[in-house]
């Protein structure tokens, strides 16, 4: 059964607002739309209305909205139990990583724990979400821009800030400048951005958006190695976390207004009850985050 409407029509609801839902989800404000236009037209009856202050919901959209949260939690359920038959036999702990710096953790695990399975798989934030919530993998680390999820309960590990990151020669901007929101010397600029799908793209094109810039992009990126080495190469803009910054790099940081503040967590389903293995790896998470930068 395909849920994803549901999910979509309780972020809605939740966020009051079809730009912040289809941030928070990862989708189009135009897709998200027209999932929603196409949904009332089928039941022949609005679940929102726009007001000034945002959306609001219908008699009809509360009754839908109880009966997603039902549906959903009996889906949860089950695959729970699901999950837990195919997995009764074995000794495993399914890890779904957003983040090559975490899978550091995993050999200190293994000393503690050496007759578990742990079965890891490197993979984006959007991945790592669904695998979670799809009942997939038991524990994730991913990024995220809020500490809220309808469906995840969210530890977090990390706290940072994405800053503009411009290379050594370009035309001097001031941190006024950039406070002022006078960005008028990157108009016509060339940026270094992130693959898609990603959590790290989708923060960038909304920076980008409030900005108002439309970037030349001369090159797609998968970690913070090869964005540091194209910003000291001079071949372009781009935007890095607030300690990325290594000695002998050249490039200049700025801190956005408001700052770009972003999470990087460690997440599981609300209807699991952590093993004893897994509060253990949390922990030594938590202690590699403490003592290291991305």
């Amino acid at each position: 059964m395909d849920t994803k409407i549901l999910e979509y029509v309780i972020a809605i609801a939740e966020e009051k607002s079809l730009s912040k839902a289809a941030e928070r989800l990862y989708l189009s404000q135009p897709a998200l739309s027209q999932r929603l236009k196409k949904l009332e037209d089928e039941l022949g009856t609005p679940l929102f209305l726009r007001e000034k202050n945002g959306l609001s919901i219908t008699d009809a959209g509360r009754i839908y909205i109880n009966g997603a949260h039902s549906i959903l939690q009996i889906k949860r359920e089950a695959l729970k139990k699901i999950s837990s038959m195919s997995r009764s036999n074995k000794n495993t702990l399914r890890f779904a990583c957003a983040t090559s710096s975490a899978i550091e953790c995993l050999p200190a695990f293994r000393e503690l724990y050496p007759d578990i399975e742990i079965l890891s798989q490197r993979c984006n934030s959007p991945k790592a979400k669904e695998d979670l919530i799809m009942g997939r993998a038991d524990l994730g680390i991913v990024l995220t821009a809020s500490l809220e999820h309808t469906v995840l309960e969210y530890l977090p590990l990390w706290t940072g800030e994405l800053l503009l990151a411009l290379p050594d020669g370009h035309p001097e901007v001031s941190q006024e400048e950039i406070h002022a929101g006078n960005f008028e010397k990157l108009r016509d600029d060339y940026f270094v951005l992130t693959h898609a799908p990603s959590f790290a793209r989708d923060s960038e094109e909304q920076i980008l958006r409030a900005m108002q810039l439309q970037p030349n992009v001369i090159c797609e990126v998968e970690d913070n190695v090869s964005r540091r080495y194209m910003l000291n190469k001079g071949l372009g803009n781009a935007f890095v976390p607030g300690d990325s910054h290594h000695e002998g790099d050249t490039f200049r940081t700025y801190s956005l207004n408001p700052p770009f503040t972003f999470y990087i967590v460690a997440a599981y389903p609300k209807t699991c009850t952590l093993s004893e293995p897994m509060k253990q790896l949390i922990r030594l998470l938590l202690t590699h985050f403490e003592h290291s930068a991305l």
